[in-house]
């Protein structure tokens, strides 16, 4: 009788291995080091990555251009014209008929154009306070990052997955409303309109906050629970490049995101609870198709059905040739029993206000604003073969050296307004990060620990990137006030150190064992 599980395999692919050593040496390869894409394979990554790494990205790349409608929104003046920054002034003209040349409309206290200016002393508190949304983002990301290894104890690799999802959508669900219940679109409104407007102000506001902090710990989750089921799913040979795709999909979320937040879309101040809200429908349609993913094989054997493994890894190479890899994992797991700083995200988060320092206003503003994410998936795209072409060692290092310099030109650049100079340099960095210090921290962490500590460890250096991204969103703004151009050598000084100590440390892991691995140390 026909095994269930060999149908639709024609009988010449079918074979029998049978192993009569003890001990099998590691030099032995026990299966097709060419092994290629498969329909399953394909279909497991666009589900995983489309749901969440995508949508991470949006979270990260949109709420940039939305600032300058939520900074005054949350600062308590709602209305069209209460804007500050000459690229919303810019919208604020052409979409509202805003009229800025009429001074005496400034005067009007609660008006339709009121919006005081802080003063010098108050600045450095108001732009922290003006970037909690932002902070709220990062820090979820903190404690998702954390936490995310504990989802593991209650649920499988592909249910851990489905949980963030199911958190990002409660997140897009809460960003939808606050414009709803606290918003002003009258055109010079009187008191009894103002008093009205503000009667759910601090509801509003709280809901984004909390939005935001549900968001970034969604995304925190994901750099956890997504990177290790591609990790797990993914042949020896290609799995830099199928964990690429995690970061590939990150950076096509950003540049998504900033292209929705043009005025000409959803970038208008009556539409960007929208622009930050649209992802969580990649989140919903993901919440279902997921269960048409095979699970973890290396769960499965982790949780010793081999059964339920093998089943999982025929689907996903298309072939009943797996014992040899199936062997693989479980030796792996036999092994284990027996043995017992970002710095991307502030050029996203804070660039616009960078670049309008720069002198880059009105239109112009959204054009550079998508000229940074166009490189950054383009330089993504080509690390996807970069990554298994020149291993993660030469990568890391090559791109800490190369932004260590780039830092240097971006502080004189900046200090002397070479606003071109600056923003082709700004846009060389994204390219060095995408290649190497983009993708190679969600690579590295799922090569060099075995795979009961895989998901301790991950979620300690995702918890330890997000700690970083939250200091960088909390004091970049302060600095920059502070020491102005000269911030990036702070930058500079931390990339030098972590290449003298990675140079040392950082093992290879192109296409090899996790023995060999730990054989470096």
């Amino acid at each position: 009788m026909s095994n269930p599980s060999t149908i639709g395999i024609p009988d010449s692919q079918i074979r029998t291995l049978t192993i009569h050593l003890g001990t099998v040496p590691d030099n032995i390869q026990f299966f097709n080091d060419q092994q290629k894409w498969t329909s399953s394979l394909i279909w497991a990554v666009l589900i995983v990555t489309l749901s969440t790494s995508f949508v991470m990205g949006v979270n990260i790349g949109g709420p940039n251009v939305y600032n300058s409608f939520i900074i005054p929104w949350t600062r308590g003046y709602p209305f069209p014209c209460q804007k500050s920054d000459d690229t919303a002034q810019w919208i604020a003209r052409v979409w509202w008929n805003c009229d800025y040349k009429n001074i005496s409309r400034f005067n009007k206290t609660y008006g339709y154009y009121y919006l005081p200016m802080i003063p010098v002393k108050e600045q450095v508190w108001q732009q922290f306070i003006d970037a909690i949304h932002t902070v709220c983002f990062v820090l979820g990301g903190t404690v998702g990052g954390m936490t995310a290894k504990y989802w593991y104890i209650f649920l499988t690799r592909r249910n851990a997955i489905f949980a963030s999802m199911i958190i990002q959508l409660l997140a897009s669900i809460l960003m939808i409303i606050p414009l709803y219940i606290y918003y002003g679109y009258t055109n010079d409104p009187d008191r009894r309109t103002i008093i009205k407007t503000f009667e759910n102000k601090e509801i509003a506001i709280g809901l984004l906050y909390i939005s935001r902090f549900l968001s970034g710990f969604s995304a925190g989750m994901c750099c956890v629970v997504s990177t290790i089921y591609l990790m797990d799913i993914s042949p020896r040979t290609m799995r830099g490049k199928i964990v690429t795709f995690h970061q590939l999909f990150i950076v096509i979320g950003v540049l998504v995101g900033q292209i929705i937040g043009i005025p000409w879309l959803l970038g208008q101040h009556d539409k960007w609870n929208w622009g930050m809200s649209w992802a969580g429908l990649f989140s919903l349609a993901g919440c279902f198709l997921i269960w048409t993913l095979p699970e973890s094989p290396r769960w499965l054997v982790q949780e010793r059905e081999r059964n339920e493994a093998a089943a999982s890894l025929r689907l996903l190479r298309k072939s009943n040739l797996i014992e040899a890899e199936l062997d693989e994992i479980e030796r792996q797991e036999a092994t284990v029993v027996t043995q017992n700083y970002r710095y991307i995200l502030c050029v996203f988060f804070y660039s616009s206000e960078t670049l309008s320092t720069l002198g880059f206003v009105e239109d112009r503003f959204y054009w550079s604003v998508i000229s940074t994410g166009l490189i950054n998936l383009v330089a993504t795209t080509a690390a996807v073969k970069l990554v298994e072409s020149f291993g993660r060692r030469l990568l890391i290092l090559c791109s800490l050296g190369m932004i260590a310099f780039i830092m240097i030109l971006l502080c004189i650049f900046v200090e002397t307004h070479t606003s071109i100079a600056a923003l082709v340099f700004m846009l060389i960095f994204i390219a060095i990060f995408a290649v190497g210090l983009g993708p190679i921290p969600y690579v590295y962490p799922n090569e060099v620990f075995s795979i009961d500590m895989r998901p301790i460890a991950l979620s300690a250096s995702m918890f330890a990137s997000w700690l970083c991204n939250t200091l960088v969103t909390v004091f970049f703004p302060i600095l920059k006030s502070i020491f102005h151009g000269y911030v990036f050598l702070i930058f500079c000084v931390c990339c030098l150190l972590a290449f003298i100590l990675l140079w040392y440390k950082m093992p290879e892991t192109k296409c090899k064992k996790l023995s060999q691995i730990q054989a470096f140390w």
